[in-house]
């Protein structure tokens, strides 16, 4: 069997197996999207740290388009760290919210395209999965951004590792004013 099957398979098997549509008891009504994006919409400042040890500080920004059925978004790592991502969010017909983007590193002058997919949402959390069929070939990883109140936000990302799920990283953000 080609590994590309068996890759696409095996991805069933995570997604399946992660909790329903990966534990969100949630559907895909666009009205509820805006209702995400508006929460997350703004400025913020977070601080967290790697799973395996050290601290993680960044600061995130979303910025809702004018009819608000799609979102800019920037992620970008302070020093020491380098990691910096940039994209789109976008509700599309499919009945989906898409992540289109570029994600990289300070430290070199390129960077590479990334395509996550949110299959399910609530009106304050979303889960974007890594579409690695489309994408480069990294290790299946999803990120989950959840709002609690108008100025709280955290956001964790994640690996599957044998089958699981395991936590990369996690950042607590607060709206900056």
């Amino acid at each position: 069997m080609p590994a590309a099957r068996v890759f696409r398979i095996a991805m069933c098997f995570v997604l399946l197996g992660s909790g329903g549509v990966f534990g969100q008891q949630v559907g895909t009504n666009p009205d509820t999207a805006r209702k995400l994006f508006r929460a997350m919409d703004g400025r913020w400042s977070c601080e967290g740290g790697f799973t395996r040890g050290g601290a993680l500080a960044a600061d995130l920004s979303f910025t809702l388009s004018p009819d608000g059925r799609a979102m800019w978004f920037e992620h970008l790592d302070r020093a020491p760290n380098v990691y910096w991502q940039r994209a789109i969010w976008g509700l599309e017909s499919a009945g989906r919210i898409v992540s289109l983007g570029m994600a990289g590193s300070t430290k070199e002058r390129s960077g590479n395209s990334s395509f996550f997919v949110a299959y399910a949402w609530s009106a304050n959390s979303v889960t974007f999965v890594a579409d690695t069929i489309k994408a480069p070939p990294f290790a299946p990883n999803r990120f989950t951004y959840s709002t609690t109140g108008e100025n709280t936000l955290k956001m964790v990302w994640e690996l599957a590792r044998g089958g699981t799920w395991a936590v990369g990283d996690s950042l607590l953000c607060t709206r900056k004013r």
